[in-house]
């Protein structure tokens, strides 16, 4: 791995990675926040969803309480408690959007609903088919003052979460029931819920683009501080190249030189030592030179003399008088 870039990656870690780390992090509790909040919100609205499905049913009880005592005869004439168009508007009113009270019996007798088809049905036939809605009716039947949630089964067969809150009406046998869907109470949450997950989506995307262009100028940053750090050591690595090979004529630093920082000063360090090298290794070649030069005469000259002393001995008598032995040796032996 090259030094530029091991210098790159480690500017990539160094910046790049804890910005993002960073960013996530910071993040993830604006999301915790957000979710807090509406989870809070929500459970709150919920609870004022109930007490509010609970006074209304006390407050319709002690509305009819109020209407039977005015009309004692409603409480020993069932016949009359379905036929009073009164007692029903008292006893029939709106809870939230879509809900309503209704008035029943401690047989489970219905009386007065917002559902005329209910009016006068033993509610004991849901008994099966809306357990869960049974449980909380039945409960109530002994007087006991019961609210609860129950899953109601809509048109499409699909389910919804209702409270229902049933109370005595004062010391009668009558009941009312107060319900309606939850949700009712804590949609305008819902509604926050979406707008916080704008916001964050917003804001996430807004992070991202912002650490993207971090990212990015980081990245360039990097590269570009990885190359002023190693464009130098890779000119004193092919002058040092140079070097080793004998071409010390090839380098050339001078670019480097012009740096006012270590690298600079390495480059102007490693030029004059090359210059002297091939000052040196230019006057050695020169002495070697005169050296090959002087031997040459030198054996030049003894050859001459060598030369000038065989042909000075050649001519003295003695060497002329050795010559003719050895003939006369030769010839002696030949006739032998």
């Amino acid at each position: 791995m090259s030094i530029r870039l091991r210098l790159f990656l480690t500017f990539f870690v160094l910046t790049v990675l804890p910005l993002g780390i960073l960013g996530m992090t910071m993040l993830q509790p604006i999301q915790d926040v957000g979710d807090l909040t509406v989870s809070e919100s929500t459970e709150l609205m919920k609870e004022l969803g109930e007490a509010s499905i609970q006074q209304k049913a006390l407050d319709t009880a002690r509305q009819i309480a109020l209407y039977l005592e005015a009309h004692p005869a409603l409480l020993t004439d069932p016949d009359l408690l379905l036929a009073d168009s009164e007692l029903a508007a008292i006893a029939v009113q709106s809870v939230g959007t879509t809900g309503y009270t209704a008035l029943y019996d401690d047989q489970g007798i219905v009386y007065s609903h917002a559902n005329p088809a209910l009016v006068g049905q033993d509610m004991h036939v849901f008994e099966e088919s809306l357990p869960e809605f049974w449980a909380i009716f039945e409960a109530s039947l002994d007087g006991t003052k019961v609210g609860s949630y129950y899953l109601w089964k809509e048109p499409d067969d699909s389910f919804r979460d209702k409270f229902m809150e049933c109370v005595p009406v004062g010391d009668t046998n009558l009941r009312i029931a107060a319900t309606t869907y939850i949700d009712e109470f804590y949609a305008p949450i819902q509604e926050t819920e979406e707008k916080a997950e704008q916001i964050y989506i917003k804001a996430r995307t807004q992070a991202v683009a912002t650490l993207v262009a971090v990212a990015g100028l980081a990245l360039l940053g990097g590269w570009w501080l990885s190359s002023i750090i190693s464009k130098p050591i890779a000119a004193l690595v092919d002058a040092s190249q140079a070097v080793e090979k004998g071409h010390i004529e090839d380098v050339n630093l001078k670019e480097v030189e012009k740096r006012s920082d270590e690298m600079g000063a390495l480059a102007r360090v490693f030029s004059n030592m090359a210059a002297q090298v091939y000052e040196r290794e230019q006057s050695l070649k020169e002495e070697v030179s005169d050296l090959r030069l002087k031997v040459e005469i030198f054996i030049k000259i003894d050859e001459a003399k060598k030369e000038r002393d065989i042909h000075e001995i050649t001519k003295t008598d003695y060497f002329n008088e050795l010559v003719k032995q050895v003939n006369d040796l030769r010839k002696s032996k030949g006739e032998d």
